[in-house]
């Protein structure tokens, strides 16, 4: 029965598990600095760029099937 005892995890120890996970995970950010900001917004300008060179070429499309409203 005492094993079994010992071996019950409650929710408090859940929280602070997840709680201990993101202060390391920050702690490594930090010394990151911002090279994840700018690996972030170069992805996400790149993806605006993309999409916006595909719409033109869906409009350029539909304007020569006579489609484009």
């Amino acid at each position: 029965m005492n094993a079994l005892i010992a071996l019950m995890i409650t929710w408090t120890d859940v929280f602070y598990g997840i709680g201990d996970f993101f202060e390391w995970i920050f702690k490594g950010m930090r010394g990151l600095g911002q090279i994840p900001n700018i690996i972030i917004s170069f992805f996400i300008l790149y993806y605006l760029v993309s999409r916006i060179f595909i719409i033109m070429k869906q409009n350029k499309e539909a304007d020569s099937n006579g489609t484009l409203r």
